[in-house]
């Protein structure tokens, strides 16, 4: 999949966010705290009628915290929609997809949206019928003819959302009537799910003006079809949605969302614990602010996080990072517990692979690179790095040169490279941190071939459809997502089988087996998952845990929280 192809551009990006994890979030920006939209405009009245027992109360405003770094500038299409964390919250709020999946795990099947059904007889061509009550938030209908547009004009136009699983062949998108398109990938669709995964369908009727040059339209009123409406946007400052109450489905039981920006993590804290707040966006509250919410009565829900931390080995860089035992080494050495106890008092857990221990499709018989300091010398010994000149590092037997390695992270991401220097220490490897600003350590991590680096902390939130982590593994090729210079054409190919194949249990062994070849051949270290830690307010209930309250792939907790 392509869905992620865009990530090297993006600073401030969600999807990326190497782990939102606790240490990193501790490196908030500073700044002013912003006027949200006035409390009193819009709260509802107190002599709201009670509802009859057991039926749910509508009505309330439910306010979510977001910093500064992760908020929108713009409602355009563009980068970042997809890529900041409140864009990637935004747009599924006031958009409809064909398909959203479940919240419910470890299935989290693909429930009908805008589209009523859909079949494929041989995972390419592709019919979906589209529901014929739903309208947009301008009364216009939404028909077949905005699929089309959508697919035809709208993702060319701002090609960031242009994914294998809704690349078309040229001329094959057909109206077959107002309510029925039919399609052809470019190539087959494998998965479980249906194409069209994470695409808003937008109103042809506003757009077309605009389909050479999609990302030149302002798009402040923001008109789609789904369950909020917008309200008002001010840049930096927040957004205010309205339930959508001529919604086709379900409207949220909230009558008002508002999404408020804050300077730092500081103003944060301070925001929900004065009750300005209900709901840290996209689950940035760290493990250290959560224990002393907890102390302070607040409810917190505690969910295994979405995004996955790894080392990434340049393999392109000559020296003992090409060696298999070194790597093999470098991973024994780090005790995760320590790290995870440390960076993140307890709170998160070891992982083996990109595809989360919960889901059938992980490969429980992987190689297990255990904290094992013992083992992590003797494979050094055995392949001849040892310390020769007596100053405590170990040295290349090919070069004489002291083991020493530069370690890529982010400044303000700095805790976990630094017990993981200390770890690699006690084996004789010494470690250089490299900590930069977001845009030139990106720059660096996705250019292995400029040898800016020998190992980077990086990560990625695959979520519980993932099938696009893997090309951090296809064969490097310029602009790829391949961070290692990993390659392997025995890789590639069994990714093309299992992207393609239809039976589900042939697609498992396939995935079983590129978990097996990463996991031996190591151009990857995965590290661990942490959870997230979400202070709650106690004016609500029916928050939904996918993997986090509020993620990438989680709208739901905005659809169903409601009041007490």
């Amino acid at each position: 999949m392509t869905k992620r192809k865009n990530l090297l551009a993006l600073i401030g990006t969600l999807i990326l966010v190497l782990s939102l994890s606790v240490p990193m979030m501790q490196c908030a920006p500073s700044g002013e705290e912003v006027t949200p939209p006035p409390e009193e405009e819009v709260t509802p009245p107190e002599e709201e009628v009670t509802p009859p027992e057991g039926e749910i109360k509508y009505g309330g405003r439910f306010n979510v915290g977001w910093l500064a770094s992760e908020a929108l500038e713009n409602l355009r299409p563009d980068q970042a929609w997809q890529y900041t964390e409140m864009g990637c919250d935004f747009w599924p709020l006031v958009y409809d997809q064909l398909w959203i999946m479940g919240p419910a795990a470890p299935d989290y099947e693909a429930l009908p949206m805008l589209a009523t059904s859909w079949e494929s007889e041989d995972g390419q061509t592709w019919t979906f019928h589209i529901r014929e009550d739903a309208t947009f938030h301008d009364g216009v209908p939404v028909t077949a003819e905005d699929v089309v547009f959508t697919l035809q004009d709208w993702i060319k136009g701002s090609p960031v959302w242009l994914w294998d699983d809704n690349d078309c062949e040229p001329g094959s998108i057909k109206l077959i009537d107002d309510y029925t398109v039919r399609f052809t990938l470019k190539v087959p669709l494998g998965a479980k799910y249906p194409p069209c995964y994470w695409l808003p369908i937008v109103p042809k009727h506003i757009w077309e003006p605009y389909k050479d040059n999609i990302t030149s339209y302002a798009n402040d009123e923001a008109i789609g079809s789904g369950p909020f409406k917008l309200k008002e946007f001010k840049t930096a400052e927040y957004i205010w949605f309205e339930a959508n109450k001529d919604y086709w489905g379900e409207r949220p039981y909230v009558d008002e969302l508002v999404y408020k920006t804050y300077g730092s993590l500081d103003t944060l804290c301070m925001a929900m614990e004065r009750g300005e707040i209900d709901l840290f966006g996209s689950d940035t509250c760290p493990a250290v602010a959560a224990e002393d919410f907890k102390a302070k009565g607040f409810k917190v829900i505690v969910s295994p996080e979405l995004s996955l931390d790894w080392l990434s080995f340049n393999l392109h860089k000559e020296g003992p990072i090409q060696d298999l035992d070194v790597r093999k080494a470098i991973i024994h050495a780090i005790n995760r517990d320590r790290i995870i106890d440390m960076a993140g008092l307890g709170y998160g857990e070891k992982i083996d692979s990109f595809i989360y221990p919960e889901l059938p499709g992980h490969n429980e018989n992987l190689p297990q690179y255990d904290f094992d300091v013992g083992e992590a010398k003797a494979l050094l010994d055995g392949a001849g790095y040892i310390d020769s000149d007596g100053d405590g590092i170990r040295n290349d037997p090919a070069t004489g040169k002291s083991m020493e390695f530069d370690l890529l992270t982010v400044v303000g991401w700095t805790t976990s490279a630094i017990l993981i220097k200390e770890q690699l220490g006690e084996i004789g490897i010494a470690i250089n941190i490299q900590a930069l600003e977001l845009s030139t350590y990106y720059s660096y991590l996705y250019a292995p071939q400029h040898d800016l680096y020998d190992i980077a902390l990086a990560g990625d939130a695959p979520g519980p459809y993932g099938d696009w982590i893997w090309e951090y593994c296809r064969s490097w090729e310029v602009g790829s997502w391949n961070t290692a210079y990993y390659n392997n054409p025995e890789f590639d190919e069994t990714l093309d089988k299992y992207l393609s194949e239809r039976d589900l249990t042939k697609r498992r062994e396939y995935l079983y087996e590129m978990q097996m070849m990463i996991a031996e051949d190591l151009p990857y270290g995965v590290l661990y998952r942490w959870e997230v830690l979400n202070p709650v307010s106690d004016k609500f209930e029916g928050y939904v845990d996918m993997m986090g309250l509020s993620c990438w792939v989680n709208p739901w907790t905005f659809f169903k929280v409601h009041l007490k």
